[in-house]
C-alpha cells in the first residue's frame, strides 16, 4: 500500500454461498479516512470447447437478470476442494453432456479488482466425446449450438455476447487455437 495508508477495521457485512461483502474503514494518511466497500466471490472456471479446427460448442443460456437468452461458454464455480480444471471439466460436462480428450489451461484473470477479489480461469478442450445428457441445476435452462470463429468473432465484435467470462475466455481461447494451430 501506499506510505501512510492502512487498514483500521474490516467488518462483514453480509455473506452467503456466492458472496461475502465486507466495508474496510481505511486510513489515508494525515487523518484522512475512507469506507471501502468490496466484495470476495467464489473463483470460477470457463472452458471453450472445439468440435473442429474452425467450429466452437457453445451454451444459449437464459439469463434471469437479463430476461433472455445469452450465447455462452460453459461456466461455473470451483466447488470447495476442486482444482480449477477439475472444475471446467465437470461444467463441461453438466452444461453440455460432453467430456473432452484434451484440456489445456490458458490463463486467468480478474474481472473487477477494484472492488471484488474473485478469479476465473480459462480452459480449452478438444477432441470432445458425448458422453450423455446435460446435468442442469434448477437455474440452467440450457441449449446447444455450435458456430464457427468467424461467426464468433463477428457476435463478439457486435457485442452480442455480453457474459464477460465468456469474451474473455473466447478471445483468450480463439487467440491461442489460432496460434497453436496456424
Amino acid at each position: 500500500a501506499p506510505t501512510g495508508w492502512k487498514v483500521n477495521s474490516t467488518k462483514n457485512v453480509y455473506t452467503n454461498d456466492l458472496i461475502e461483502l465486507y466495508e474496510d474503514t481505511l486510513e489515508l494518511g494525515v487523518g484522512e479516512k475512507k469506507i471501502y466497500v468490496r466484495g470476495l466471490r467464489r473463483n470460477y472456471s470457463t472452458i471453450v470447447p472445439f468440435v473442429s479446427a474452425n467450429q466452437i460448442l457453445v451454451i444459449k443460456s437464459y439469463r434471469h437478470i437479463v430476461d433472455s437468452v445469452q450465447i455462452e461458454a460453459p461456466s461455473g464455480y470451483i466447488e470447495k476442494g476442486e482444482s480449477p480444471e477439475y472444475a471446467a471439466i465437470r461444467e463441461l460436462k453438466e452444461e453440455t453432456g460432453y467430456t473432452a480428450k484434451k484440456i489445456v489451461s490458458i490463463g486467468s484473470y480478474t474481472l473487477d479488482y477494484t472492488m471484488f477479489e474473485q478469479r476465473g480461469n480459462v480452459f480449452v478442450a478438444y477432441d470432445l466425446i458425448k458422453e450423455g445428457e446435460q446435468s442442469l441445476g434448477k437455474m440452467e435452462k440450457i441449449e446447444l449450438a455450435i458456430l464457427t470463429i468467424n461467426e464468433i468473432k463477428q457476435l463478439l465484435f457486435e457485442s452480442k455476447i455480453l457474459n464477460a467470462a465468456s469474451i474473455v475466455a473466447l478471445y483468450k481461447a480463439i487467440d491461442y487455437h489460432q496460434r497453436s494451430f496456424a
